[in-house]
């Protein structure tokens, strides 16, 4: 039976290949340490659980939900980023999401017509091209090098390439180099948008996991003319992976046209789930707070280990990910291999993420800061 021929550009989610790769392991007995996908150990906050069961419990909980969400959580999204970004949003401007992957996704033929170019960085999370790809457009790759600090250099870009293209997405704070943009990259990237009538998306996924003493900063602080896009989730600061929750803001008119994508292709999320989503928004700010000084106290454990095992890595200032670079005398795949067989830790390769990630892997900080420590320290000192 013939399958869309699209799929043969698409190989198989990479985080599968790893879990299929560990449970092996597992299986001969093997303590595992698993520090390769962005998925939080920290626990759930009560107040978010409780609302969650106490969803079930409500009227007509059950039904289809509103294709753009519940008003309440549009509502606490508004609330969220007038308090954080001091950014005023309209009810049209926001949409709830089954997570945003489903939205990076869904926004692609919103905004795109098949053939048209997609603007995406490398290193990066690998959906932006895929995606691109099974919506039967061309992704077109720019490289972020750590000579600019992993920023998007968008005058790299041919300007028969800028003329073809109808979208762009970054992804700040940086996955899987946690680079953290500023605010004059945000006004200069966000100019270009503009001049090239391009759509500009920012994957803010990680906007709060930053050093505790830093202040979160919004694409949507500097796009005047509110012509942008930016996706959020409540996955990541508040540990709720699973929960499959996320939300879009922005231009109207193409949040409108995300709807139109969306309201064919699903139903939304089981409103329990966004009552919960509700109850996070609305935590006090030391709960965010909290969960930095955690990740800040995870980042230098493991900087100041790999610093004695000679391995080189981006001083990050955001996400839960170290950037590294493979020791010489290894390919990225048998540097990790041997971490996996020889100590039980499991790391992502970084040509998971582009070509250009093919000399680092990433360590993802979602393990207890002892258990990094211990795990790292059970390296060998590289070029000994």
């Amino acid at each position: 039976m013939k399958t869309n021929n699209r799929l043969s550009q698409v190989n198989e989610y990479h985080f599968k290949k790893i879990e299929d790769m560990k449970n092996k392991v597992i299986l001969t007995g093997k303590k595992i340490i698993d520090l390769s996908i962005g998925d939080p150990d920290l626990e759930v906050h009560s107040k978010v659980t409780d609302a969650l069961i106490e969803g079930l419990k409500g009227n007509r909980y059950n039904n289809y939900p509103p294709y753009d969400g519940i008003m309440e959580l549009k509502k606490a999204v508004i609330k969220y980023y007038n308090q954080v970004y001091s950014v005023s949003l309209n009810f049209d401007e926001v949409i709830i999401l089954i997570g945003s992957k489903e939205g990076i996704s869904n926004i692609i033929p919103a905004v795109c017509d098949v053939s048209d170019f997609v603007i995406v960085p490398e290193p990066a999370y690998p959906v932006y091209s895929i995606c691109s790809k099974l919506w039967g457009c061309q992704p077109y790759t720019v490289p972020l090098k750590q000579n600019n600090g992993y920023l998007l250099d968008f005058n790299a870009i041919p300007k028969d390439i800028v003329t073809k293209s109808r979208l762009i997405f970054i992804n700040y704070p940086n996955n899987p180099t946690g680079a953290v943009a500023n605010s004059e990259f945000y006004k200069s990237i966000i100019k270009f948008s503009y001049d090239n009538n391009i759509v500009l998306c920012n994957d803010s996924a990680y906007n709060e996991i930053i050093k505790v003493d830093k202040k979160p900063i919004s694409l949507m602080q500097y796009d005047i003319n509110r012509q942008c896009v930016e996706f959020g989730t409540l996955s990541k600061t508040y540990n709720m992976t699973g929960y499959r929750v996320g939300y879009a803001v922005g231009n109207a008119k193409v949040i409108n046209a995300l709807l139109k994508v969306k309201s064919n292709c699903d139903s939304g999320q089981f409103i329990p789930v966004q009552n919960a989503a509700v109850a996070a928004l609305n935590l006090e700010r030391y709960y965010v707070q909290d969960i930095r000084k955690i990740y800040d106290e995870r980042r230098e454990v493991a900087k100041s280990v790999l610093l004695q095992k000679n391995i080189d890595f981006f001083d990050a200032e955001g996400t839960f990910y170290l950037w590294c670079k493979t020791p010489k005398n290894y390919t990225t795949n048998e540097f990790c291999e041997e971490l996996l067989i020889n100590h039980g830790i499991v790391v992502t390769p970084g040509n998971v993420f582009g070509k250009l990630g093919c000399d680092y892997f990433r360590i993802a900080l979602t393990k207890d800061k002892l258990i990094i420590e211990e795990a790292l320290k059970s390296l060998k000192k590289c070029g000994d």
